[in-house]
Parts: structure tokens; C-alpha cells; sequence
């Protein structure tokens, strides 16, 4: 598989992925938010994204550490999830920061390598799905306040569902639009 097919069917995977969550917005109601604003503190999906994301780290790790580190990069992500399980609060909005900062940096770089169409609607999204990790990574609990939010409010609920679906189909459609030309 070449980077290319990789950066065609990762489009296609952030369009389910976003159509998902575009639907999970519109679907939350002020009776489902004492499941959900519970979620940010998940340590199972915390600890899965989480090992993910650090798996991610590793490629762009080994070419700035030291040459005797190269063989622990590896044991540090086992290390450091399972550190990371016992000791962090809000796991899950943590490393879905992480994950939503590194895919916004991998999209935002792949569409200028490979020239997807209108690369700019692309960059914006990525710019704003990266803010929203940092904002994450650094204050975790706004996950849950976004959850209150969109649970309480219809404007802030249909701009969310908005947004996710756009996404959805614009990364669709570039998706496609790459596999038929490759």
C-alpha cells in the first residue's frame, strides 16, 4: 500500500468517522447528557486512543532522538500508556486531543503532497479540527462542557452537526475523487 492509497482511504475513514459523530450531535438531548457528560473521564477508550495516538508519535520520533533511544521508543509507548492509564484524568478527552492534532497535521500536510481539490476547504478544517485538539489536550474537561453544550443548546447542536457533516462530505467526496484518478 502507498502513501497515496493510505492518504485516499484515511479521507474515506475521517468521512465515517465525522458522519458518525455529525449524527451523535444531532442525536444528544438533555435525557442522554448524564451518560455521555460522563464520557471525557473514559480510561478504556482513553487508554485505546491513547496507545493509538503515541503508535502514531513513534514515526515521528525516531529521526529526532538519540541513536541509543531509537530502541525504546517502542517499550515507551506500552510505558507510557499504561502511565498514562493510572495517572490521568480525563483520558479520553486527553487522547483524543492528541489523535484529533496529529490527524490534522497528517491530513493538512498529505493535501498539498498529493494536490487535493480545493486543498484550502481542507486546510481550514484541519486548522480548526487542530485548535480543537490542543484546546483538549491542554483543558480536557471542555469536552464535557461541549457535550452540556450541544445537550442544551439547538443552535450550538445543529452548528455542530453542520460542521461534522460538512467535513463528511467534502473528505468523501476528495476521498473518491483521488481513488478514481490514482
Amino acid at each position: 500500500m502507498t502513501d497515496y492509497n493510505i492518504y485516499c482511504y484515511g479521507l474515506i475513514i475521517a468521512a465515517v468517522i465525522a458522519a458518525v459523530i455529525g449524527i451523535w450531535c444531532q442525536r444528544m438531548n438533555p435525557a442522554s447528557l448524564a451518560f455521555w457528560e460522563k464520557f471525557p473521564r473514559n480510561r478504556t477508550a482513553g487508554t485505546i486512543i491513547g496507545f493509538l495516538a503515541l503508535l502514531w508519535c513513534v514515526p515521528h520520533a525516531a529521526p529526532i532522538v538519540w541513536d541509543w533511544m531509537q530502541g525504546w521508543l517502542y517499550p515507551l509507548v506500552f510505558i507510557c500508556t499504561v502511565l498514562g492509564c493510572l495517572f490521568l484524568d480525563y483520558l479520553f478527552s486527553r487522547a483524543l486531543g492528541g489523535i484529533l492534532i496529529l490527524s490534522a497535521i497528517y491530513f493538512l500536510h498529505e493535501s498539498f503532497t498529493f494536490h487535493t481539490p480545493a486543498a484550502w476547504i481542507l486546510a481550514i478544517i484541519c486548522w480548526i479540527i487542530g485548535i480543537a485538539g490542543l484546546f483538549l489536550s491542554a483543558k480536557p474537561y471542555l469536552l464535557r462542557d461541549f457535550i452540556r453544550l450541544i445537550a442544551g443548546s439547538r443552535l450550538w447542536r445543529t452548528a455542530a452537526t453542520v460542521f461534522f457533516m460538512f467535513f463528511a462530505v467534502y473528505t468523501l467526496i476528495v476521498g473518491i475523487l483521488h481513488l478514481t484518478r490514482g
